[in-house]
């Protein structure tokens, strides 16, 4: 790249190709004299031009944030969830850091919330961090201080269709309800009518308590927004605590096999998304009659695997109605129960589990059967396909992370033909290549999305899993004493064998 022609059409293509790739000019050079072409590229020349790619695509991501934002509003009000001419949005949020945290520990130097629709799937607005600025830093390591030299500094939180806080300096932990803040902030202030009335987030956040704070930067107005819970996160947590509390000195010793774990579960799994299924049912009209059933019926599940009532009248009882006066019961005769021969307190600790997610507060989250994949789908968009050089090693420096993150925003919300707009406002030609390939990466991501839920799909992800477990091999257990279960096992329900230690007498 000559310094006399920064600006030629090839030197802006190639700017806009290492941000849409995701690569890093080291590799590019490796790559092109590995095959015996001599490929070097002039490091400042090119980062000027990132620069001005960076800045046009953070334009553009912001545009089709807004454009997305009006189409939520437009789809909402048509659907008639409008209070007092107010469209009331229904959005799922997360917030994704370029190093994995461990839960306790977040060591990121930058990070993103996305807000997106329910209803289109769009992103709406979004909050990029980032905790350092090299030349900020430089200006207050001199003694004395000096003020730093003009700069497109990123430190801070830098909204995209969202309110901007170049002041912020909290920590990577708090990147998710800072961010969450700004945008519900943003969208109940934008000139679109509307405001958020329903949050999906996960159990492990404090950013609905952020929103909701009285003190906070969000407007009574713009007040209170109810939470809703992510079902597959909570399914996680039901099994973490299945296969956590068994080992408890509340267990007595038993040990529940894996399957037995997977069998609770995928009954919670399912109790939980028949809620969908019994809308405007009779004797469903509002969400305490919903939430009392859906209570019951999850107690339900562990009297019926520990074959409680021999009868199995509760089964029936809590059997899922469905449109037409038809009912579909869950528990059939072909179904084979744990005995209770378990060492004592072992039905009781079960059951200790399942009354912490038949709490009424707690179902009352749980209505609408949400989720967060969309948003851990952008999470993974933003590492794996326009971030390079690796996650490890973006410390948010020069805007990479953020320019990764707007790449990301433009494709989710335009498809991958967003590039052909981006050569269009530098005013370059777009070539055919560039149409097929685009047009053939939307096509393919339509159709995955179409099939994800289908029957050939679903057989395809369980015979990877199987071939995984397989692979892998059955773990290692020490086994003293086995308490078997009755009647003849069926292999898609209940594990083999309740396993517990006969010399643990408490």
């Amino acid at each position: 790249m000559d310094k006399d022609s920064a600006t030629h059409e090839v030197n802006i293509l190639h700017s806009i190709g290492l941000q849409n790739g995701g690569l890093c000019p080291a590799k590019v050079e490796k790559y092109f004299t590995t095959l015996g072409v001599d490929y070097r590229l002039h490091r400042t020349n090119l980062g000027n031009l990132q620069k001005r790619v960076g800045k046009t695509i953070e334009t553009m991501a912001t545009e089709t944030a807004e454009e997305a934002l009006r189409q939520e509003v437009a789809a909402t009000k048509e659907k008639g969830d409008i209070v007092d001419g107010v469209a009331q949005l229904g959005v799922c949020g997360d917030a994704a850091w370029p190093n994995r945290g461990s839960g306790r520990s977040y060591a990121s130097f930058c990070g993103m919330f996305v807000v997106i629709g329910a209803i289109t799937k769009k992103v709406l607005s979004a909050t990029i961090f980032d905790k350092m600025c090299a030349v900020c830093e430089l200006a207050e390591r001199q003694d004395p201080p000096v003020a730093p030299c003009p700069h497109d500094c990123w430190r801070g939180a830098r909204g995209i269709n969202c309110e901007s806080d170049a002041s912020w300096r909290g920590s990577s932990k708090a990147m998710e309800a800072e961010g969450a803040v700004l945008c519900v902030k943003s969208i109940g202030e934008s000139d679109c009518g509307a405001r958020v009335a329903f949050f999906t987030a996960d159990e492990d956040s404090n950013m609905i308590s952020a929103i909701n704070d009285v003190n906070g930067l969000v407007p009574a107005k713009l007040r209170p927004v109810r939470k809703r819970s992510d079902q597959n996160h909570l399914q996680k947590i039901v099994y973490k605590d299945l296969d956590a509390g068994r080992t408890a000195r509340k267990w007595k010793g038993a040990t529940l096999s894996k399957k037995v774990i997977d069998y609770l579960n995928k009954n919670y799994r399912y109790i939980v998304r028949s809620v969908a299924v019994v809308e405007d049912l009779p004797g469903f009209e509002t969400m305490e009659q919903k939430a009392e059933w859906l209570s019951g019926a999850i107690m339900n599940i562990v009297d019926h695997a520990f074959n409680i009532d021999p009868t199995h009248e509760n089964c029936r009882r809590f059997r899922v109605p469905l449109p037409g006066g038809s009912f579909h019961c869950w528990c059939g005769v072909e179904t084979k129960f744990l005995q209770r021969d378990e060492p004592a307190g072992y039905y009781e600790a079960v059951k200790d589990v399942f009354r912490k997610f038949a709490a009424i507060p707690t179902l009352m989250k749980q209505m609408h059967n949400t989720d967060t994949n969309v948003n851990e789908s952008v999470n993974g968009m933003v590492v794996k396909g326009y971030l390079p050089c690796g996650k490890a090693q973006q410390n948010g420096q020069s805007g990479v992370y953020a320019w990764a993150c707007c790449h990301t925003i433009c494709s989710k919300n335009m498809g991958h033909v967003y590039r052909q707009e981006l050569c269009r406002r530098f005013g370059l030609p777009v070539t055919e290549a560039m149409r097929r390939l685009d047009a053939a990466m939307d096509e393919k991501r339509t159709l995955a999305r179409e099939s994800r839920g289908s029957h050939s799909s679903k057989t395809s992800r369980m015979r990877k899993r199987l071939h995984k477990a397989d692979r892998n091999g059955p773990p290692k257990k020490k086994v003293k004493a086995t308490y078997e279960t009755g009647g003849d096992l069926d292999k898609d329900c209940f594990g083999e064998t309740i396993v517990c230690d006969p010399s643990d007498s408490d």
